[in-house]
């Protein structure tokens, strides 16, 4: 019988998500510019180049997300378990799900929206095998 074991996945606060996003743009308007340059310099393919190069770079993840009367869970699946420091970004509004670049050159970089606001101090995330699962309190709300 084979024992499941869960992995902590690490939860920051959300001030650091911009840089995030600002450096995985950088790297794939590096990337779009070797397409084009592979392509022979020839304007008006832009938006290809740009989307070329985010599939050269960037995972993206389908998130399930389930709404009850107290929390929010989200559970992804991952396309690898070798994804190395995956973490969790929470946002009131967001999540953003990230991990360095692997040995392939990928990364995971997803921005996930929610449907209503997160306790900042409820968010817990673990990795079993390639399933992330986040759960987060729902923000009291004020009346």
């Amino acid at each position: 019988m084979e024992i499941l074991t869960s992995i902590p996945v690490s939860v920051y606060p959300g001030d650091g998500m911009a840089a995030i996003l600002e450096t995985v743009n950088k790297r794939i308007a590096r990337r779009a510019y070797e397409i084009f340059v592979e392509r022979g310099s020839v304007d008006g393919h832009s938006l290809e180049d740009w989307l070329d190069a985010e599939r050269d770079l960037v995972i993206r993840v389908t998130p399930e997300i389930t709404l009850n009367d107290d929390d929010i869970t989200i559970e992804i699946l991952l396309p690898t378990l070798d994804m190395p420091n995956v973490a969790v970004h929470i946002a009131p509004h967001q999540f953003l799900l990230s991990s360095d670049i692997d040995e392939e050159g990928f990364q995971i970089c997803q921005v996930i929206d929610l449907p209503c606001d997160v306790s900042m101090d409820g968010v817990d995330a673990e990795q079993n095998r390639r399933m992330i699962r986040i759960t987060a309190a729902l923000a009291k709300s004020r009346k």
